[in-house]
């Protein structure tokens, strides 16, 4: 998505650089622009030629320089790059300047170039495996129900409180993400929510940002497909603890990773939060029940009991409502304000979303889930609310993790009555290759209805399901689109679903 950029004035190059080691004498040119996306360079652009996973900037400087880029600049130190730029530089006439580790440093350049906005803004970072767009809804709804200015970036877009425009990653490149900050400050925000994959924190897209307190939800396998293995999963996601200056750390005790994260770090920067009622944690459950609306949460903390009344459903958003309570403590509000902001918590687009229709109809509940750890969680969850048969529609997406697919498989048979495997987002793998290998994790797989479309699949249950059943619908949540083959469809489980409801009625 091409980005329309806050109008700023234009930097000296040096004072972008400043204390950056550099590859000869920084010119001295007025950068109006910074970007590393060739198609998007403009006159008195600075254009970023970075490393990325396909392909390589420096291959796009020329198409960059075309455009009117004042300034090329490169990695000193890669080995494409010094054996490009003196082919480069015959065939056109521009600024070229090696940087240094360039990826390390192009967040710090960027902010620069955006005035530092992280630095006028408390930026919360939530990291994990599951639950970080929860977790950056919460806080967010939390704080504006205390009257503050609060933005949030993240896998369901970004802007101020929960009113979001979409953007393609869950944290954005650091040209995007500075701007993003930046255009928020503008608008007078004193908080930013933001989602840290470990892709961002691997490929250094948030260095540069000023992040205060760092959130860690859980950690479970996902992404082996980049980091190889989870010893490297953990490291990535362990970056966002140690490379930033934080104030606080919000930990979940009750996970393994967590507990040797929280131990690493001096007692007072970490508030730690537990589900268990018996625990040393800052902050620890005391009881939670379920109702009609979702469930009721009461809180020890260290500043008293905090009352909790949500329309969430299942033990995770429990885990998720400890960790926005911990943090909400890290930034100093008092017990009063505590209780006030979780008053009326309410579930996000497509995490563990109800949909209730006529008495005749069966309960839907559409989430995100697409890890086994996370299927898991909600099909327990949906176990709790479902009076007769519990039906479990999923998939698998296509060139990811092969991996997890025996093990999301295997979840949905131990837990679910009715299991339909269908289509998530088989990109250029073939759909039955992806549906063989998660049958594999299933003891009976002859028992598992298989309807690629995945339309059909929700209309199937839900035309298929009584009126005690409850339908869950995992894997895509609140997307708008379906990516088959390299072509992507606009296409979404929530709509499906209501409009089935709305027909039936």
């Amino acid at each position: 998505m091409m980005v329309q950029k806050p109008q700023l004035t234009g930097k000296q190059l040096a004072t972008l650089l400043q204390g950056i080691p550099v590859d000869g004498t920084i010119p001295s040119v007025e950068i109006l622009d910074v970007t590393s996306n060739s198609q998007a360079a403009v006159k008195g652009s600075l254009f970023i030629a970075l490393k990325g996973m396909q392909t390589h900037g420096i291959d796009f400087a020329i198409d960059a320089a075309k455009a009117g880029a004042a300034v090329i600049i490169y990695d000193s130190l890669d080995e494409y790059c010094q054996q490009r730029i003196p082919l480069l530089q015959k065939q056109v006439k521009t600024r070229w300047l090696g940087v240094a580790h360039l990826n390390l440093v192009n967040g710090e350049i960027v902010s620069r170039f955006y005035d530092e906005p992280g630095r006028d803004m408390t930026i919360i970072g939530v990291t994990g495996t599951d639950g970080k767009s929860s977790v950056t809804h919460l806080i967010t709804q939390a704080l504006s129900r205390l009257g503050e200015q609060v933005g949030s970036i993240g896998t369901l877009g970004y802007g101020m409180a929960n009113h979001l425009e979409p953007i393609t990653h869950t944290t954005p490149d650091a040209v995007t993400l500075q701007s993003y900050l930046y255009e928020l400050r503008q608008k007078h925000c004193r908080y930013v929510i933001m989602e840290v994959s470990s892709h961002a924190l691997e490929q250094y897209r948030v260095n540069g940002c000023q992040f205060d307190i760092a959130v860690l939800t859980n950690l479970g396998r996902d992404h082996l497909d980049y980091h190889g293995d989870m010893a490297q999963y953990a490291a990535a996601k362990e970056k966002l603890f140690t490379e930033f200056d934080l104030k606080k750390r919000v930990i979940n005790a009750d996970d393994e990773f967590g507990q040797n994260l929280s131990a690493s770090f001096e007692h007072k920067t970490v508030v730690r939060y537990s589900s268990v009622c018996e625990t040393e944690a800052e902050v620890h459950l005391i009881r939670s029940q379920i109702t009609a609306q979702g469930q009721d949460i009461t809180v020890d903390t260290p500043l008293g009991e905090v009352c909790a009344r949500t329309a969430l459903m299942g033990d995770f958003n429990v885990e998720n409502t400890l960790a926005c309570i911990a943090s909400l403590i890290s930034l100093g509000f008092d017990i009063e304000q505590l209780n006030l902001a979780v008053s009326d918590l309410q579930p996000i687009p497509g995490r563990m979303e109800k949909f209730v229709g006529s008495e005749k109809q069966p309960i839907a509940v559409v989430d995100f889930a697409h890890t086994e750890q996370a299927l898991r969680a909600c099909l327990a969850a949906s176990r709790a609310h479902a009076r007769g048969q519990l039906w479990c529609i999923f998939g698998c997406g296509g060139d990811r993790d092969k991996g997890k697919r025996q093990g999301m498989g295997r979840a949905a048979e131990q837990l679910a009555d009715r299991v339909i495997v269908t289509d998530d987002n088989p990109r250029t793998e073939s759909p039955e290759a992806i549906v063989a290998d998660i049958l594999l994790g299933m003891n009976d797989p002859e028992q598992v209805s298989v309807v690629h479309n995945r339309q059909a699949a929700i209309e199937f249950a839900l035309s298929q399901a009584v009126s005690d059943d409850l339908v869950v619908i995992a894997g895509k949540g609140h997307e708008q689109e379906q990516i088959i083959g390299s072509e992507r469809y606009p296409f979404c489980d929530r709509h499906v679903v209501q409009r089935v409801m709305q027909a039936d009625k």
